[in-house]
């Protein structure tokens, strides 16, 4: 119960930055205030999925997903609107992957890997974005098992590049060892 009553003032808190947000949001249109209003949504969409209400989350992720698409399109050179389109791409991803509908789940996932794929390319010195890709290739590994090689040999390398290349993060050395294991038992 104690976990319920956590949960709801949660969504409590979220509700309530969702609505500042709004209110900014229509009180000055021209502020960037739009990308808060979607983080709000994933947000509420990640509680509800941890509480169980898959329906109420998939809402939140598609209204996200409604407004980075926007957005992205508003402003195509802004690569932080295009890493924000990522996120709900990837919620409602995992959100379908536990459904079992995994077809849904892999286009989401796809959707994702073509956005972290460009961004990576575009600025390959950028630790981030190619951490970023890392872990859109680990996902796809765990859908399409019978590309999981291919995925994780590419993951491998990217992060023994980062490496050598000295553009260390946390836990670079655990993600290669990790990576590493998962390939040696696939």
């Amino acid at each position: 119960m104690a976990k319920l009553g956590q949960g709801e003032a949660a969504r409590n808190f979220f509700q309530k930055s969702l609505a500042i947000a709004e209110r900014l949001a229509r009180a000055e249109p021209e502020r960037p205030t739009t990308s808060a209003i979607s983080v709000s949504y994933i947000k509420l969409g990640e509680l509800m999925a941890k509480l169980g209400q898959g329906e109420a989350a998939r809402n939140f992720f598609q209204k996200s997903l409604a407004i980075a698409e926007r957005l992205a399109r508003a402003e195509p050179e802004r690569a932080d609107y295009q890493r924000d389109l990522c996120i709900p791409y990837e919620r409602l991803g995992d959100l379908l992957h536990k459904d079992g509908n995994i077809g849904a789940a892999l286009d989401s996932f796809r959707q994702s890997l073509a956005i972290w794929e460009r961004l990576a390319d575009a600025e390959p010195e950028r630790a981030d974005l190619q951490r970023g890709l890392v872990v859109s290739l680990t996902r796809m590994a765990q859908l399409e098992p019978d590309k999981a090689h291919a995925y994780l040999g590419r993951a491998l390398q990217i992060l023994r590049t980062l490496k050598s290349a000295g553009r260390q993060f946390e836990k670079l050395d655990e993600w290669i060892a990790g990576l590493e294991k998962w390939i040696e038992q696939s």
